[in-house]
């Protein structure tokens, strides 16, 4: 809790220096403002000033892709959430936390702390930005200018900050320290471990307490800023995550003191939990239903452009929660890499073979070929899922204005051991056909939830508590929206759950989904299993010919063990002696 500890002075003038300059609040006021000496009775003295405030809580929202080079911000050492799932392989050796810590085995507690893991205790910005939040809920009531109804909105906002953060962390950590109030240097700090459904039960609060007083939606104005829609949304994400196996199960993943003092499961099996998610849904849905403004998936019939829109395009009518570390996209060199470092310019998102094989056909089968008996002149590609071209870069597709050459020689493939496209594949989600140099003034955001999400949750609880029948229209409104026809009504729940995991997978990839389904899941399997990829070789003649391979084995081929599942507390945090209980294994 150290970095709660800030002097007064440091944290008044982050509040200036630290704002988001995209929200509307923070276009305008992007001018230096107020030195060090600046005090909370200056920044609480007019709107303008606690506007500020409010921004610099936002401007530490989770992003999923590098966009600085201050090592806060290039969590994974640039690297991407997928490159330690079966969806993705990193190649970036350099500065890569994939490599470096998770394919060889050798994060542990002692590297828990550092940039370059998935997610540092102290230095992801969590903390800085709960702290700001609560200092903004403690004395916006003292602003002049301001109304009852624009605190009482703001606050709601200042707390779905706080929601948001606690939600990350309680993902990769389970039970966390809960901090009701902004801490001040001779305060208090005594804030132990709780119980994971203390966690889950106080985030859920603050969701309520925002969804109460927050609107539907907000003007073009005001778009990025928390709405009521993302309040209840990010219950159904925080209650699914709840539910499922890694803490709803009749035994913990694996013992120890924080599974003996419930901080990691809640130490019962219960159907409950499932129907808090079916429950969240719904009311999402009736709020959705009964107001002016609806949230919708995009879908004008233009397949390919109405999937890209949902994840690129700022107010597209269904994301639901968008993180905006600025405008555009700035100038490659000035420091800030936003997605081109992270979308293959060094290799650190070649999508593996089982990945490409998770995206099915266009007539909505599975896919399923035979990679080492490919018959003469068939392309493997061809007429698959339209999300397959919109997230991954294949060959003989449109790619930055020419015929995408994935092919060994190729333009994205020059030699066989080119990382760029090593796998026989390279990302092109968030990067669409842009290279560095058209990606400079591009307007970007990160689509932290989309409503698709919420649909694929409905669906995956109604058919945890056997409901299954009900719950196939929810998963047919997402493969709707890029032309896929409904669903056999067949499926086992076995088999249902399967197709929701997968369909998620390729309807998320590379939005930071993939990982925290396989530990919920507790997948072991998807862990410990071989990863391929594909060389494709051009012929004479014209045609191609593939050539399935084995990836190198990462660490947890042979050595899995369930601790994987929750990251390690640094020592140096529970030596503080406040109550910080160390995860099983750790």
């Amino acid at each position: 809790m150290k970095r709660l500890l800030i002097p007064i002075s440091i944290i008044a003038a982050s509040l200036y220096f630290g704002s988001c300059n995209d929200l509307k609040i923070g276009d305008d006021f992007l001018e230096k403002g107020p030195g060090a000496d600046v005090t909370l009775d200056t920044i609480f003295a007019s709107k303008q000033y606690a506007e500020r405030a409010l921004a610099a809580a936002y401007r530490h929202l989770p992003y999923g892709v590098m966009y600085s080079w201050d090592a806060a911000e290039d969590k994974l050492g640039v690297d991407l959430l997928e490159s330690t799932t079966d969806l993705c392989q990193s190649y970036l050796g350099w500065g890569c936390g994939a490599e470096r810590h998770y394919y060889n085995g050798q994060y542990n507690a002692s590297v828990a702390d550092t940039y370059d893991v998935m997610y540092a205790y102290t230095k992801e910005r969590s903390w800085e930005a709960i702290r700001k939040a609560y200092i903004f809920l403690e004395n916006v009531d003292r602003v002049p200018d301001m109304t009852a109804e624009e605190k009482a909105i703001r606050k709601g906002e200042a707390k779905m900050v706080i929601a948001v953060q606690y939600t990350q962390m309680m993902r990769h950590f389970g039970g966390l320290p809960l901090i009701d109030k902004a801490i001040y240097p001779g305060d208090d700090y005594n804030y132990p471990r709780e119980t994971i459904e203390k966690t889950v039960n106080f985030i859920i609060n603050l969701c309520n307490e925002a969804a109460a007083v927050l609107p539907w939606q907000v003007s073009v104005e005001e778009d990025g800023r928390f709405t009521k829609a993302a309040a209840l949304g990010l219950k159904v994400r925080v209650l699914l995550f709840a539910a499922s196996p890694l803490f709803n199960d009749g035994q913990p993943y694996l013992d120890g003191e924080a599974s003996t003092n419930l901080m990691v499961w809640y130490g019962n099996k219960s159907d409950q939990r499932w129907q808090d998610v079916v429950d969240a849904c719904k009311e999402f849905e009736q709020a959705n239903n009964s107001g002016s403004y609806y949230y919708q998936l995009v879908e004008t019939g233009d397949y390919r452009q109405d999937f890209q829109d949902a994840w690129y395009k700022r107010r597209n009518g269904e994301v639901l929660i968008s993180t905006r570390v600025a405008y555009t996209c700035p100038d490659i060199w000035n420091g800030d890499f936003y997605f081109m470092q992270s979308a293959g310019w060094y290799g650190c998102s070649c999508p593996t073979l089982n990945y490409m094989d998770m995206f099915g056909n266009a007539d909505g089968t599975s896919f399923n070929i035979d990679w080492d008996n490919i018959p003469q002149g068939v392309n493997p590609f061809e007429g698959r899922d339209p999300r397959l071209y919109e997230t991954l870069v294949i060959n003989g597709d449109k790619w930055q204005g020419r015929t995408a050459e994935t092919y060994i020689g190729g333009q994205e493939q020059k030699t066989e051991n080119d990382t760029r496209c090593r796998t026989g594949s390279v990302m092109r989600k968030f990067l669409r056909e842009h290279d560095y140099a058209t990606l400079t003034g591009s307007v970007i955001h990160w689509p932290y939830l989309r409503l698709a999400e919420i649909y694929l949750s409905y669906a995956e609880a109604l058919n945890e508590l056997g409901r299954t029948g009900e719950a196939y229209e929810w998963v047919d409104k997402v493969r709707g929206r890029v032309g896929l026809p409904k669903l056999q009504r067949n499926l086992s729940q076995e088999q249902f759950r399967e197709m929701v995991l997968n369909e998620r997978a390729v309807e998320f990839g590379f939005e930071e989904i993939r990982w925290f389904d396989l530990v919920r899941w507790k997948r072991a399997e998807d862990f410990t299993k071989p990863l391929y990829g594909v060389k494709t070789w051009r012929q004479a003649d014209g045609s191609y010919k593939y050539e399935k391979w084995q990836l190198a084995e990462r660490y947890w081929k042979k050595n899995w063990s369930p601790k994987w599942y929750l990251c390690a507390f640094p020592p140096e945090e529970i030596n503080k002696g406040y109550g910080l209980v160390q995860n099983p294994g750790w």
